[in-house]
């Protein structure tokens, strides 16, 4: 079978992989145009173009609709695979190939429709989530699944270590799906009820509301405190915190948000507790310890972070 992969992250990897070791034939990578960034606002390719270049596997970057038909006429997959490809495909397009599109969805579906299901079941305090690999319809992540699987999510487990076993286990069964499709099964369609949506997760998301609980604050940490960064305000500016864990209460109460300085960082009063800070990125500065953002900073003990607007 002629296939494609349709991803603009490294995660559809072990999908890539576990084509071409298999009897199939990977036509081609498509995924998303050259982006701007950086001070210089060069044209930069995302991450799975970048490892892609180093490669002979023919890649298509296209634009637009039109652009992604040319090539699809060109390539003749027979099945398209999407992964974090982050595009909505066209009804026209989805019947193109003999065996349609499929995808590998992060999240046991229905629940967690959407951009960002391993950061929302992280968020919410999910015991368990998983994988489905269901064919594309014109819905968004509702059309019918072949294969679903699930994992118990590791106690502190952070979204990209998530994500990466995730997407291991999508490309030890995706050839499980095509074996399905090569011999005719036909996929099961979703329930109609209890869906949940996981949209795009926002940097002003990354705000930390010190009344909230220590436990969500934790939460909030292992979703997208790697990515887009969870962040307070200090001073009138936005500084990013990381390596966050549970500390002794202090002594006296303090409002949320309230600083006191320790041998290892410094601890900030929670709605229920208190957390202490590894270390900072302030805002136009590099990341740092604690005890040296404290040393420049010249904390005082009745300092705290703004309140939560």
């Amino acid at each position: 079978m002629n296939i494609s992969v349709a991803s603009s992250s490294l995660i559809s990897l072990p999908i890539i992989d576990a084509i071409q070791k298999s009897k199939h034939t990977l036509a081609s990578i498509i995924t998303n145009p050259d982006k701007k960034s950086g001070r210089g606002l060069q044209l930069t390719p995302n991450e799975l173009a970048a490892w892609a270049q180093t490669t002979e596997i023919p890649m298509a970057k296209p634009a637009d609709n039109s652009e992604l038909n040319r090539h699809l006429l060109a390539a003749q997959p027979q099945l398209i695979i999407t992964a974090a490809y982050g595009k909505l495909i066209p009804v026209e397009l989805l019947h193109g190939p003999r065996f349609g599109w499929l995808n590998l969805h992060f999240s046991l579906l229905p629940k967690w429709r959407g951009a960002a299901p391993v950061q929302w079941a992280l968020l919410s305090g999910e015991e368990e989530a998983g994988i489905s690999i269901f064919k594309l319809d014109k819905g968004m992540d509702t059309g019918p699944i072949y294969l679903q699987e699930s994992v118990t999510i590791r106690d502190g487990e952070r979204t990209p270590e998530l994500l990466s076993r995730l997407s291991q286990l999508g490309g030890e069964r995706i050839m499980d799906v095509i074996e399905l499709i090569a011999t005719g099964v036909k996929p099961k369609a979703q329930p109609a009820t209890g869906f949940t949506l996981a949209p795009k997760i926002s940097k002003e998301m990354g705000q930390i509301d010190w009344k909230s609980s220590t436990i969500e604050i934790l939460r909030k940490d292992q979703a997208i405190g790697d990515k887009p960064g969870i962040w307070s305000i200090f001073r009138g500016e936005r500084i990013v915190l990381h390596e966050l864990g549970l500390a002794l209460p202090n002594s006296t109460a303090a409002k949320p948000g309230a600083l006191s300085v320790t041998p290892t960082g410094f601890k900030v009063q929670c709605g229920d507790g208190c957390l202490e800070i590894g270390s900072v990125t302030p805002a136009g500065k590099k990341r740092m310890s604690v005890s040296e953002f404290a040393r420049g900073a010249r904390l005082l003990e009745s300092e705290s972070f703004d309140e939560y607007q």
